[in-house]
């Protein structure tokens, strides 16, 4: 018997358009992200994926629709909207653990609890031993590992992910993911992953929203049913891939 947090939906987005002068980039589009899900959105170059992620934070207004969160209209003064960018987005002044405690603080957390937190956040992701360095003396990896952590941190509503994993190479990416994924299952945070990277999407996700090019709306959508830790070289996975794949083509 499915329970509350497998069926209620956590997000709902109802005709989210956006339109810059006499140009559509987003047409219309709806759909739900449940509670504790982790959601993956894919799409041809220049659809129009971070417009979209934009629009979904706030921090661009749409032209039409509705955002809501719990059945509120998303407000960033009142839900915790958490969003990590392609490039790692560090405060070079702060040690890695105040980086990673800045959005509590930003909250009005107190000190005690944020410290608290912030520590446990660094311990599931292997960032306990450098807590009192800097980020000019951590890797790059380190630096987006730090932006996650301070993004879950927060406890969010809704945590965007704009392709954070973007730039490593392919074993680190992987180590990542599933540090990602392990974070997401211990927090049973809701997770709005877009990717450029189909196997990517299909790796980390319980279902695959694919976009199609401009004007933007949702062309299909995937439900990823795989065990985890997913194997790539499956053929239930490599089947998925490919169907994902070619729902992106639109040559």
């Amino acid at each position: 018997m499915p329970t509350d947090s497998q069926t209620r939906a956590k997000i709902v987005v109802n005709n989210l358009t956006k339109r810059f002068g006499d140009l559509t980039v987003l047409d219309g589009i709806n759909f739900t992200i449940k509670e504790g899900e982790l959601l993956a959105i894919v799409g041809p170059t220049g659809c129009g994926k971070t417009t979209f992620l934009n629009c979904i934070s706030k921090l661009m207004p749409a032209t039409e629709g509705d955002i809501l969160i719990d059945g509120e209209e998303a407000n960033p003064k009142k839900h915790n909207i958490s969003y990590v960018f392609q490039e790692p987005t560090c405060l070079p002044w702060r040690t890695v653990r105040e980086n990673v405690a800045y959005g509590m603080e930003i909250k009005g957390v107190p000190r005690e609890e944020r410290m608290e937190r912030a520590d446990k956040i660094m311990e599931l992701v292997g960032l306990k031993s450098c807590a009192d360095l800097y980020p000019n003396q951590v890797s790059a990896s380190m630096m987006q590992r730090i932006a996650v952590s301070r993004a879950f941190a927060v406890n969010p509503d809704l945590l965007l992910m704009d392709e954070p994993y973007g730039q490593l190479d392919v074993k680190l990416r992987f180590y990542l993911e599933d540090e990602l994924v392990k974070i997401w299952q211990k927090l049973n945070a809701t997770v709005l992953f877009v990717t450029h990277n189909v196997e990517e999407a299909v790796y980390i996700a319980e279902r695959v929203l694919i976009l199609s090019n401009k004007p933007t709306h949702i062309k299909a959508e995937i439900p990823i049913n795989l065990p985890r830790p997913r194997d790539t070289i499956s053929p239930e996975f490599v089947e998925l891939r490919k169907q994902v794949t070619e729902l992106i083509r639109w040559w």
